[in-house]
């Protein structure tokens, strides 16, 4: 029984085991109530310890609901049954194995295997369109490079920024919006795969909010901050070709950011919002930061004979905290020795600002600055192979 018509439903259990056996949500049941978090998963840790649950009655969707939702298994957003028939169905059109294991995911060291993503893929909404994305998008952030753990942990409000560059006809068919309102609403693809990396975080690493997630305030693209770059609006190659891929081929490329901030106006506008709004923190470490261009403000550029990289190099020097803003700065205590004399750059290497094409396509000049955060220095890009 495929659990995916009316009656009984079969769902796959959308919660991760570490390698030696143990369920994550043991731990996080523990961290929870030491935190005092009870009331947001009083039911943390009951759950039958198998594969597949099985939620009997004509009432079974609605009783899963609560249920996952009283285990922690949410976003706080109602989310779709995991059945053993959806499930099944992403799985076939990745062409991988079930158990296939995508990566290991920090803090806690959960497995992600191909079945275990797409259920937690399949409650965001996704479809087999979407799916391959979802994959490589944990491929990405599993990357010792991508600092998963800190990401995860941290006190800060950073969270995982997904820029999909991919032909028109993958962006098409996987419902992938790169012109208007391109960070939302209204396009599945940009909503659900941002969607299902977060629950993938939340269930196969143990990001509890409170328990293990120690951001202060968190932020709404905690729930989804997916982008899709614009090909036939760029004036220059597509990022992905940059990277090394073909032009038919798809990648997508994993980001941390703090924050999506807006910026209207050109370059002077863009290099103020840098200097202003990026923490402290994150200029300490000169990081990795994306920017979302609009096409028009990118055409112009390109015009007067401008690179991607010279936008990017242009911004990088330009965009400096004030050394006598700085030692004002709770951190500038913090560092050893003190801070280094003059002026402090937001970023320290051009090649760390990833300039995205994107948005409305309209002669006004609509940006956003995703300052970046911590350490190491990472844009990590992972291909997307064609669904089967």
């Amino acid at each position: 029984m495929s659990g995916d018509g009316v009656g009984s439903q079969w769902v796959l259990v959308p919660v991760a085991q570490r390698r030696d056996g143990s369920w994550l949500d043991d731990t996080l049941a523990a961290r929870s109530a030491e935190a005092g978090l009870t009331g947001r998963a009083p039911e943390a840790g009951r759950f039958p310890r198998q594969r597949v649950e099985l939620f009997r009655g004509p009432a079974a969707e609605v009783d899963l609901e609560q249920a996952f939702r009283r285990r922690g298994w949410t976003d706080g957003l109602p989310v779709v049954a995991p059945t053993v028939g959806r499930v099944a169905t992403l799985v076939e059109a990745s062409g991988r194995r079930p158990a296939e294991q995508v990566g290991v995911l920090a803090p806690l060291g959960g497995v992600a295997t191909v079945e275990r993503v797409a259920a937690n893929a399949v409650m965001a909404g996704c479809g087999t369109e979407q799916f391959p994305f979802v994959l490589a998008a944990v491929e990405a952030v599993c990357d010792p490079a991508f600092n998963l753990a800190g990401v995860q942990t941290t006190d800060e409000n950073v969270t995982p920024l997904l820029v999909i560059s991919a032909p028109a006809a993958r962006r098409d068919a996987a419902e992938l919006n790169s012109g208007f309102g391109v960070l939302g609403p209204g396009w599945r693809g940009n909503a659900t795969i941002g969607r299902a990396l977060r629950l993938v975080l939340q269930n196969l690493g143990g990001g509890w909010p409170g328990a293990l997630s120690f951001a202060g305030a968190g932020q709404p693209g905690r729930y989804t901050l997916c982008v899709a770059e614009d090909d036939e609006n760029c004036p220059w190659e597509p990022l992905r070709v940059g990277l090394g891929s073909g032009p038919d081929e798809a990648v997508v490329i994993a980001v941390r950011a703090e924050s999506a901030v807006n910026v209207t106006g050109g370059l002077d506008e863009v290099v103020s919002v840098m200097a202003s709004a990026t923490s402290a923190f994150t200029a300490l470490h000169g990081g990795s930061a994306a920017l979302l261009l609009a096409p028009h403000t990118a055409a112009e550029l390109a015009g007067q004979g401008l690179s991607r990289r010279d936008v990017a190099a242009s911004l990088a020097e330009r965009a400096v905290i004030a050394e006598s803003v700085w030692r004002r700065f709770w951190v500038a205590s913090a560092v050893k020795g003190g801070p280094p004399p003059g002026d402090v750059p937001v970023l320290v290497d051009p090649d760390r600002l990833l300039i995205v094409v994107a948005g409305g396509t309209v002669p006004i000049p609509q940006h956003v600055w995703f300052p970046g955060w911590g350490f190491p220095p990472a844009h990590v890009a992972r291909a997307v192979p064609p669904r089967r």
